[in-house]
C-alpha cells in the first residue's frame, strides 16, 4: 500500500522543507509528467504558439510570455533551477508527454508553495488536438499522489493541494469535479477573463488524509 502520509505525522507545517535536488519523473498509464529539458524550447514553444488563442483567456502567460524562443528557453532553464531550490522557486512546470511516442501533449505543474501549510496550487493546459480524451484528470490524479507521498518514498509530502479556475472555464473545473475534490470557493465575480469580463472565482481543495496513493483516487 502506497501512503500518501508519513505515519507518524509529526506536523510538518512551518518545518516543511522540499527535497535537495528534487527528482520529479511521474508516469500514468498513458503519460509521462517530467521536466522539460532545454532542447525541447522549440517543441514546447510551438505547441504554445499554435493554441495560444485558446490558452490565452485562461492562462495569462499564454498571452504574456512565449512569444519569442528565447523566452521559452529562459522558462525552462527557471524551472531547472526550481530543481536546485524548490523553497525559493515556490513552483515546478512540468512537460505531459505521450508514453510510447514521447509527444509533447501539454503541461501540468504546481505553484504558490506555501511551507507554513505545506500546501501548493495545481495548473494545467492541453493542446487543442489532445483535450477531452481524460489526459489532464489523468495527469492531475498521479501528481496528487506525487505530492502526497512521503519524502522518504521520492514525493513532496505535502499536506492540502488546492485548484482554482473560472467558472467560465468549464474544461478546467471538470477536472477537480471528475475527480471529486471538494470544493470550496464560490467567489462571485471575483475572477477578470479577458474576453469574459469578471466571472466567479472556483476553488477546490484535497488533504493528504483524504486523497488514495495507490488508486490514485479520493478515499471513499
Amino acid at each position: 500500500m502506497t501512503h500518501c502520509h508519513s505515519e507518524t505525522d509529526t506536523g510538518l507545517g512551518e518545518s516543511w522543507k522540499a527535497p535537495r535536488p528534487l527528482s520529479v519523473n511521474i508516469q500514468t498509464p498513458r503519460l509521462t509528467l517530467r521536466p522539460f529539458e532545454l532542447t525541447e524550447a522549440q517543441p514546447l514553444f510551438d505547441a504554445i504558439n499554435a493554441d495560444r488563442s485558446t490558452l490565452a483567456p485562461w492562462v495569462p502567460w499564454a498571452a504574456k510570455d512565449h512569444h519569442a524562443l528565447h523566452q521559452t528557453v529562459l522558462y525552462i532553464a527557471k524551472q531547472l533551477e526550481a530543481l536546485r531550490d524548490l523553497d525559493s522557486a515556490k513552483g515546478l512546470g512540468l512537460g505531459v508527454f505521450d508514453r510510447e511516442t514521447g509527444e509533447l501533449l501539454g503541461g501540468h505543474g504546481f505553484h504558490d508553495v506555501r511551507s507554513d501549510t505545506a500546501s501548493c496550487e495545481v495548473g494545467y493546459w492541453m493542446r487543442s488536438a489532445r483535450r477531452g480524451q481524460g489526459i489532464t484528470t489523468e495527469a492531475t490524479a498521479h501528481l496528487l499522489s506525487w505530492l502526497f507521498t512521503p519524502q522518504t518514498k521520492g514525493g513532496l509530502e505535502l499536506k492540502r493541494v488546492r485548484i482554482y479556475c473560472s467558472a467560465k472555464n468549464a474544461a478546467s473545473s471538470r477536472v477537480p469535479t471528475k475527480l471529486g475534490l471538494v470544493e470550496e470557493v464560490r467567489q462571485r465575480r471575483d475572477y477578470f477573463v479577458e474576453g469574459f469580463g469578471p466571472t466567479d472565482r472556483l476553488g477546490w481543495g484535497v488533504l493528504a488524509d483524504e486523497w488514495d496513493c495507490a488508486s490514485h483516487t479520493m478515499k471513499s
